[in-house]
């Protein structure tokens, strides 16, 4: 008796989060149609992914924090652990 309760609590529960849930959605549709939104715009200017300037600043910044790739692998050929 109190597996069969304990498991209708449980459908019960998680029908009513889903049926939050589901009208949360609903109202976050609600936008007036044709107007994007604002917040989903990309910054004026953006061109895109990485450029090489951005891939230089990284290998720069990796240099200088005392990263060294020469390290990555024991004498064996092995990942080296740390």
């Amino acid at each position: 008796m109190t597996r069969k309760l304990f498991v209708a609590l449980a459908i019960l529960s998680l029908s009513a989060s889903a049926a939050s849930a589901a009208h949360h959605h609903h109202h976050a549709l609600n936008t007036q149609a044709g107007v994007p939104d604002p917040a989903s715009q990309p910054p004026t200017g953006w061109t895109g992914g990485p450029n090489s300037t951005d891939h230089a600043t990284y290998l720069r910044n990796l240099h200088d924090s005392g990263y060294n790739p020469k390290n990555d692998f024991d004498s064996s050929g092995h990942i080296a652990s740390q």
